[in-house]
């Protein structure tokens, strides 16, 4: 990925073309919001009209375990914040708040947008030149920050695999297991793959046509950022410390999944909600150009539940609590995105000068 170059000499990024095609984006993040919570509300109906004090106690309690939910992400926003910034050299660092809310735009925009992870890390990247930090170091934390969440979760996939196989020896099981390694497998190998080998020829390529419309695009600037993220992955101290805040975060959607299914009625140990949390974040990849891996997460939430004895109603209920907690944390992040886009976010003056090596 390519976010370097398009900075003035203050070190402010310069608001690109897909900057200025954000207010677009973000009006379709709400219309796709919207949608995401009737068809949250029918489908809870649907699946339980035939139960109507079941449906009547899950309602009632949708509020409180939406807040429960939102009580548990926020922390993990916060990690997953902090697991980013400690890519960057501490004299370039920004406050954890910074890194905070950078990371809330990107998931903001992975929830409710077409192929949000992407639009969301380069607007995130482009945002973070504001913040002092060289576009080329900008561009490629956020990429290799993508690859070690991915490294981080394809541990905690195994980690789910092993809880499940102590649990039941069933064949089937074992099967459905090692489909969710696969994909998180393959995806954190062809993230690693592809930061090291970028096509950098087809990227300068594309950026020249982009240069000429918008001038301060710098064609070279993806070899700038391919340059980067190979000197990032000498790092280890930072990777690995990168690479654990993830992975707590990860643990505690496991604590979200068990304080959501205990307040709707249907206890679960923490290893079985790791072994839910694990495999369903792993299955809900293959919905990643979909927003918010619409009906992809609730599928694989109901599939991964129904291995560890949860029934397909209390699974349902639980995937929309997560739902809706997605779509009432992304609304107000598309806003802010775009309040910061257009200049509201401020902009450190006292930010160290800009270094060229890491």
């Amino acid at each position: 990925m390519c976010y370097g170059g398009a900075h003035d000499s203050t070190g402010e990024a310069v608001l690109s073309g897909e900057g200025q095609a954000t207010a677009r984006w973000w009006r379709r993040g709400l219309w796709n919001g919207a949608i995401m919570a009737v068809l949250a509300v029918g489908a809870l109906i649907a699946l339980n009209h035939q139960e109507l004090p079941g449906l009547g106690r899950i309602l009632a309690e949708m509020p409180s375990a939406v807040a429960v939910s939102a009580a548990v992400h926020l922390p993990q926003i916060v990690m997953t914040g902090f697991a980013w910034g400690v890519l960057l050299p501490p004299e370039l660092r920004p406050r954890l708040r910074s890194m905070a809310a950078l990371r809330w735009y990107r998931e903001s925009a992975h929830a409710l947008l077409p192929a949000g992870a992407l639009l969301g890390q380069a607007a995130a990247a482009r945002l973070l030149t504001r913040q002092g930090v060289p576009g080329r170091l900008a561009g490629a934390t956020a990429t290799v920050d993508i690859t070690m969440e991915t490294v981080s979760q394809l541990l905690f996939t195994l980690a789910g695999i092993a809880l499940l196989l102590a649990h039941a020896g069933d064949g089937g099981l074992v099967g459905f297991a090692m489909g969710g390694l696969g994909f998180a497998t393959l995806g954190a190998g062809a993230l690693i793959v592809f930061s090291r080998r970028l096509p950098l020829g087809l990227i300068e390529r594309g950026l020249a046509r982009l240069a000429r419309r918008w001038p301060s695009i710098r064609p070279e600037a993806a070899r700038e950022v391919q340059e980067a993220i190979l000197s990032l992955h000498t790092a280890w101290p930072r990777l690995l410390a990168a690479i654990s805040w993830h992975t707590i975060s990860w643990v505690l959607g496991a604590v979200e999944i068990a304080l959501v299914l205990n307040l709707l009625g249907h206890p679960v140990s923490l290893a079985d909600a790791v072994v839910i949390e694990a495999l369903a974040q792993a299955l809900r990849n293959l919905g990643i150009l979909l927003p918010g891996a619409l009906a992809v997460q609730e599928g694989a939430i109901i599939a991964a539940a129904a291995l560890v004895g949860v029934p397909p109603g209390a699974a349902l209920a639980a995937a929309l609590v997560r739902r809706s907690r997605e779509v009432a944390f992304s609304l107000p992040g598309l806003f802010a995105w775009q309040r910061a886009e257009v200049g509201s976010m401020p902009v450190h003056a006292t930010a160290p000068a800009v270094k060229e090596s890491l």
